[in-house]
């Protein structure tokens, strides 16, 4: 198993790494290759700094504010595109349906 680089990574850290790599690969069925970059990206998310994390919400916003019909729709793709391939499970009819969703007004 690949152990999570990180520039703060002590042995103790990065056993405690492959752990959870482990772990998280049993819960969900998939493979350490296919965990390790998500988590190493929740982990570089954590580790921001506040004034990191104002700075990116002040470019989502004006991204909110300034951006063109064609650039929402060209970003929406990328999003929609970015969860090809990676095996998400599909909600059932019955799951979607409004008395699912609204089970008090039916």
């Amino acid at each position: 198993m690949n152990t999570i680089s990180q520039d703060t990574s002590t042995p103790d850290s990065s056993q405690e790494l492959e752990k959870i790599v482990g772990a998280l690969s049993k819960i969900t069925s998939r493979s350490p290759e296919e965990i390790q970059p998500q988590l190493e990206a929740l982990i570089e998310r954590l580790s921001q700094t506040k004034e990191e994390n104002i700075r990116d919400e002040l470019v989502a916003a004006s991204f909110y504010n300034n951006s063109t019909h064609e650039e929402w729709s060209a970003e929406f793709h990328n999003w929609v595109n970015s969860h090809k391939g990676k095996d998400i499970p599909v909600l059932s009819d019955e799951a979607m349906s409004r008395e699912s969703m609204y089970p008090d007004r039916w």
